[in-house]
């Protein structure tokens, strides 16, 4: 199949050609879109890039040439419609992701969404049923369903390590919160909508759904945003889930955002025969992804467990462990390792007609379970309001 072919809805990609992709939001400048996603679309030999869209004429035709891309665009209408796309990454702002993700669809291209699909339920529905009645394969970025430390943990929790699993505790202290974009719901990028739906999801599609749960939450930050301006914040940044997973594991979610100190994500999973946790990689980079591993069993120590390579992103370079995403930010090396297994499932799914995991009837869930808390949260806030 020669490049310049275009696909049918739906259609099998042969695998004498790259998949060719369009990303929206490749500001050459900053964001998820090109500091990450660009790059391991260059790393994959399985992809191609091969069209960028951003806001502004200059910084597209300055993607697509720093970036090696054929196509720049500024309406994400004219990308998702051209037929050198096959796939349409969406990198931009959250409150964009519903009508690129279903513009895409509708004519006919496969989808990469970063998290979170859409900004209510109803929309990510709505998507979720697209992608299943065109016969589109459609991937939700949750990318801790890639990371290759979680993955591992996942695999050892099948294979018995920790016998019967009994509980998963998560304590996450993330920054962010802070920022005008994440001190209201309005924006829909929120601590809870962000980083909680990431932690929610890997725990459910990494050990068990979750089937019943509880949760509060608090505002500690001072009515300002990051440039000093008055800010009124009705989000919460700390916010204390637990419940029950189906396998009849406890579990408890620590999500705060609210100081600058202690940055950084730990997992305990424990069970009948051993114990397994994760920490972050480094301090100073709080990336979900970037996890160590270790664990014991009954009367060891704990030690550390090695990540089998088949689990891992190869194509990633081992070095360097860190890149480039926004100003002052960085993104881990284990990031790009994570959404590149993901990506790397999107392109079997595609290839073969199979299926696709996390796709966007897993995001819906998500994204239901997501705004169910979040509505226990107003309602208690509401609650105590009028009870002050």
């Amino acid at each position: 199949m020669h490049k310049t072919d275009k696909i049918k809805m739906g259609e099998k990609i042969e695998t004498s050609r790259p998949i060719r992709v369009g990303i929206v939001g490749a500001n050459p400048d900053r964001g998820w879109g090109s500091g990450v996603h660009r790059r391991v679309i260059q790393f994959l030999p399985e992809f191609e890039l091969s069209a960028v869209c951003t806001t502004k004429r200059e910084t597209a035709e300055r993607a697509a040439h720093e970036f090696g891309a054929t196509h720049a665009f500024i309406d994400a209408t004219d990308l998702v419609t051209h037929p050198d796309v096959d796939l349409v990454a969406v990198c931009v702002l959250a409150p964009h992701h519903y009508d690129i993700a279903r513009a895409a669809l509708a004519a006919g291209k496969h989808v990469y969404c970063e998290w979170p699909l859409a900004f209510t339920v109803e929309q990510a529905e709505e998507l979720a049923a697209m992608a299943t009645d065109r016969g589109l394969k459609a991937m939700i970025g949750l990318h801790l369903n890639g990371a290759p430390a979680l993955r591992h943990a996942a695999q050892l929790v099948t294979d018995g390590f920790i016998g019967t699993m009994q509980d998963v505790n998560l304590h996450v202290r993330v920054p962010g919160s802070i920022t005008r974009t994440m001190a209201t719901r309005s924006s829909g990028t929120h601590l809870l909508s962000i980083y909680g739906g990431h932690l929610l999801g890997a725990l459910t599609s990494h050990f068990a759904p979750i089937i019943d749960w509880s949760a509060r939450g608090a505002i500690h930050l001072p009515p300002y945003d990051e440039t000093g301006l008055p800010c009124t914040r009705d989000a919460p940044d700390h916010v204390l889930i637990q419940g029950e997973l189906a396998n009849g594991s406890l579990f408890s979610l620590d999500l705060g955002s609210m100081s600058m100190a202690g940055m950084g994500s730990h997992w305990r999973i424990g069970g009948t025969e051993g114990t397994i946790q994760l920490h972050s990689a480094a301090a100073d980079m709080p990336a979900m992804e970037a996890l160590t591993i270790s664990g014991g069993r009954l009367g060891d120590d704990i030690r550390p467990l090695g990540i089998p390579g088949h689990l891992d992103c190869a194509d990633i370079p081992a070095e360097p462990q860190r890149y480039s995403a926004y100003p002052g930010v960085e993104a881990s090396r284990a990031a790009l390792a994570s959404v590149g297994n993901l990506y790397r499932q999107l392109d079997q799914a595609i290839r073969t007609d199979g299926p696709v995991f996390p796709d966007f009837t897993h995001a819906a869930d998500i994204q239901r379970l997501v705004t169910a808390i979040d509505a226990t949260l107003i309602e208690a806030d509401s609650h105590s309001n009028t009870q002050s």
